[in-house]
């Protein structure tokens, strides 16, 4: 779980980087980036858009085991956001953070050693996180509209806890996924309400199939 927070540090200080490096002539790779320029979003342009997403894929299989066996169930996500610095007019590279959970908690009457009686709680969590490396093309652009079509490829990891009140219980974690590679296609648009904010929608395959968030262009 370190490596992956210090993988997204890393990409989001170069981006950054290059962002200060934008009046560089041997950084300039498109002709199109000039005063006059009323695209949406352009060269040197740094865009963070913290962002929400549906379904929550699985929590139906969940619900269906609370249905059966009784306790309790709690999903989050998928959430993350996306950090993207425009190489050019038309083209960004940036990286892509999602993160969703499933928890579920069964509890059972028992006493204790004195005899008082005791609720004990088992709690199961599930965490998954995936941080890709992202390029978009942006092929539509207004002075409020920006559209792009991204791909991205990147980790996989999935975080299971075990944990419980019960003194004879051992608390456990592990770590560990089938495919330890994944990948995201998709299409998005953003609508910018002024020169730094702006509404951004996103629909695509490996992840959520929709994600509503903000984009903070910078």
């Amino acid at each position: 779980m370190k490596k992956l927070f210090t993988l997204l540090f890393t990409l989001s200080t170069i981006s950054i980087f290059f962002s200060q490096t934008d009046a560089n002539p041997s950084v300039d790779f498109t002709s199109n980036s000039s005063e006059s320029n009323t695209n949406a979003v352009k060269k040197g342009n740094l865009l963070i858009e913290p962002w929400y997403g549906f379904p929550l894929w699985g929590k139906g299989l969940y619900t269906s085991i609370v249905d059966t066996t009784g306790g309790s169930y709690r999903g989050l996500g998928p959430l993350g956001a996306t950090l993207e610095f425009m190489l050019a007019d038309e083209v960004g590279i940036g990286v892509d953070f999602i993160y969703n959970s499933h928890a579920y908690r069964y509890s059972a009457q028992s006493v204790n050693s004195q005899g008082s009686p005791v609720t004990y709680n088992y709690d199961w969590k599930m965490e998954r996180v995936r941080i890709h490396l992202r390029l978009n093309y942006h092929f539509t652009q207004t002075e409020n509209v920006d559209a792009y079509f991204g791909i991205g490829v990147g980790s996989n990891n999935r975080f299971y806890t075990t944990e419980s009140n019960d003194p004879d219980w051992d608390d456990t974690s592990s770590e560990g996924s089938l495919f330890p590679v994944s990948g995201r296609i998709c299409v998005g648009t953003r609508y910018y309400f002024n020169s730094n904010l702006g509404f951004a929608v996103e629909a695509g395959l490996g992840g959520p199939l929709l994600r509503l968030g903000l984009s903070i262009k910078i």
